[in-house]
């Protein structure tokens, strides 16, 4: 389907041809409703006016506007305006040194044939703050105004084990649109040993799975670089990719291989060590780099009373799906480390803006939410946030269905 639906009105994918922001977001969605994309992105309503030319239909329905979230975009905006919500200057300054303290550890490595456990480790840990700090704001369009930066900085996703378009298909169109959505959302997939998903069975182990589940994560490096590889060449990572990015697929598939075979002909070429202990330690590399990454992922998003809903619930607008989905933990220091993904509520409500700008509108965010009465959760220290995850994880493997589970209430409330 060679269209992209905004509120009622279904639009010609030409429309990505003037999109400011770049073709690729606009293609991401081609056969999608970009409705809560758009108006997260940019903060305001979709201009039909101006792009009337390139409308194709209007469907007659009832258009869900959240004037809750548009609210509150006017306030934020009025303390921090969309063009300084880009990166500022120090943010390049810290990317500058992550990349070339990275780069150089891994030529050193290379170059030495030193593939021992603690330079993988370190280096392992490096690429996950690349994943965090660089590739994160890039792939969502909030280093810089110009998609070129923002492209070039993301596909350090490529260089780190993992596919810039899988990721943007996973993250951009389907997770962060649908954030904890059982049906939608891919991030709460979960597999046979971790139950995220209520409408996952709930098999005997499951109730250890509060125990063990730190364990789990240290897979997630290895699988989620060779799954990239596979979503590539299936074309398909939870939903099939647009047919409109498929001009990208045979770069990524490129970048991606390249990143992965590294990994297994260089070190048989230069390693000191035997192949055993240096196998061993690139997949320790892979394993410290996904637990990092994948670790405070799970917190933010799978915790006591977090909000899970399906498809038919329709009593919570845009802005109150991703407050109850999303937790904060921790303050400005974590935030310069982890890219400021410790500030997910403030992230899922705006991700275009730069995460060094999350401190700061983050008491907005909070005293908006209390004049609302919506549940804000901020988690002081990440131990208390981790205890809160086991909680949740324990409810997942004891419960069909977690106390706020949502399902088809409104269509119970129009039969009653």
């Amino acid at each position: 389907m060679n269209t992209i639906k905004v509120d009622n009105v279904v639009y010609s994918m030409d429309i990505a041809d003037v999109h400011p922001g770049g073709n690729l977001f606009i293609e991401l969605f081609q056969g999608q409703d970009a409705t809560n994309a758009f108006q997260s992105y940019h903060r305001r309503k979709f201009p039909h006016e101006k792009m009337k030319s390139y409308q194709l239909e209007t469907i007659p329905e009832t258009i869900e506007n959240d004037s809750d979230y548009m609210e509150l975009c006017e306030e934020i905006q009025k303390v921090l305006p969309t063009h300084k919500s880009f990166a500022p200057l120090h943010y390049y300054t810290k990317c500058f040194f992550l990349l070339f303290i990275t780069f150089a550890l891994e030529y050193c490595i290379h170059s030495n044939g030193s593939y021992n456990w603690y330079n993988m480790i370190l280096l392992g840990w490096f690429f996950s703050l690349v994943g965090l700090n660089i590739q994160h704001d890039a792939n969502h369009g909030a280093i810089s105004k110009h998609f070129w930066v923002n492209r070039i900085m993301g596909m350090s996703q490529n260089w780190i084990g993992g596919s810039a378009i899988d990721w943007m298909h996973q993250h951009v169109v389907q997770h962060h649109i649908h954030c904890n959505n059982v049906e939608k959302d891919p991030d709460i997939t979960g597999n046979y040993f971790l139950r995220l998903n209520p409408l996952k069975p709930l098999l005997p182990h499951h109730l250890f799975q509060w125990f063990y589940f730190t364990s789990l994560l240290s897979l997630f490096g290895i699988s989620y670089s060779v799954q990239s590889f596979i979503n590539n060449v299936l074309m398909k990572n939870n939903i099939p990719y647009s047919n409109a990015v498929q001009k990208y697929i045979p770069l990524e598939r490129t970048l991606t291989g390249l990143s992965l075979s590294r990994w297994i002909i260089l070190p048989f070429l230069f390693s000191e060590y035997s192949l055993f202990y240096t196998y061993f330690n690139v997949i320790l590399m892979f394993s410290v780099g996904g637990f990092y990454l994948s670790f405070f992922f799970i917190l933010s998003h799978n915790y006591q009373d977090v909000l899970q809903y399906s498809n038919d619930t329709k009593s919570f607008g845009f802005l109150k799906k991703q407050v109850l989905t999303s937790s904060n933990v921790g303050g400005e220091w974590l935030a310069f480390l982890n890219g400021g993904l410790n500030y997910q509520i403030e992230h899922h409500l705006f991700p275009r803006i730069n995460h060094s700008h999350y401190p700061f509108i983050a008491p907005y965010v909070e005293a908006f939410c209390k004049k609302k009465d919506i549940q804000y959760v901020h988690f002081p220290t990440i131990m208390e946030n981790y205890l809160s995850c086991m909680y949740h994880l324990l409810i997942m493997g004891t419960n069909y269905k977690p106390p706020n589970y949502i399902e088809k209430r409104d269509k119970d409330k129009d039969k009653e």
